[in-house]
């Protein structure tokens, strides 16, 4: 009992006022980094044309930001902490299903936020979030009239009727319907034929005449598409 009431007051006198001001200090910047982190997966959200899960990747910005606003805050006054994190960072390796240069633009601004707050430059922070929105924005509207809409269009029916040669079935019904496409399977076993390309269709709305097109031309054939610009 005894020892356990000297290791409280040596944990009361080693906890000052200005360890207190400091740690007050840094929830505040913690808080910041988050609110900021939360406005960039708006963002994100509303901006990206990444064809993944926006969800599963934005979830993480918040908590990404404050983690590294706080191993700066730490690290800053000292350089054998500085020395031992880049000692344990070059140990550990990170595999994260990153699909899209779009994602990992958006993650290093978040760790910019948290490395400008860890640093007690909340000014600078600021700052990165207001160029990069305009600059976010006005990508998105410049880039709105000419995103395309790119289908995943699966058609399997009989070889021996529809997938015979390409100057009939299957491949010139597409070819008459859809013009331009891009080659991603072609499988044909058993009797059975199925044949995948992606289409590139400038306007959505033209997609459910496109396949009423091609029920028409292929009627024992099944059909089924996939919007991969969506997310899943």
């Amino acid at each position: 009992m005894q020892e356990f009431e000297k290791v409280w007051q040596q944990l009361e006198t080693s906890v000052s006022g200005e360890q207190n001001a400091t740690a007050l200090g840094l929830s505040v910047y913690l808080a910041l980094a988050a609110v900021l982190a939360l406005y960039i997966r708006f963002l994100f959200r509303k901006c990206s044309s990444t064809p993944s899960d926006s969800d599963s990747i934005s979830r993480s910005f918040p908590l990404l930001a404050m983690v590294t606003t706080g191993v700066i805050a730490v690290v800053k006054s000292s350089l054998a902490l500085s020395l031992g994190l880049v000692g344990a960072l070059s140990i550990v390796r990170f595999r994260a299903a990153i699909k899209d240069p779009e994602e990992l633009t958006y993650l290093f601004l978040c760790i910019a936020i948290g490395l400008s707050l860890g640093a007690e430059q909340p000014l600078l922070a600021f700052a990165m979030v207001i160029v990069a929105t305009g600059v976010i924005l006005g990508m998105h509207l410049a880039n709105r009239g000419n995103r395309r809409h790119k289908l995943l269009l699966t058609i399997s029916g009989d070889a021996a009727k529809h997938f015979a040669g390409e100057e009939s079935g299957v491949m010139q019904a597409i070819g008459s319907v859809a013009g331009q496409y891009t080659l991603q399977r072609y499988d044909v076993e058993h009797g059975q034929g199925q044949v995948r390309i992606v289409l590139a269709e400038s306007n959505p709305k033209k997609t459910t005449t496109m396949i009423s097109q091609l029920r028409e031309k292929l009627p024992d054939c099944d059909i089924s598409y996939v919007n991969l610009n969506s997310t899943i």
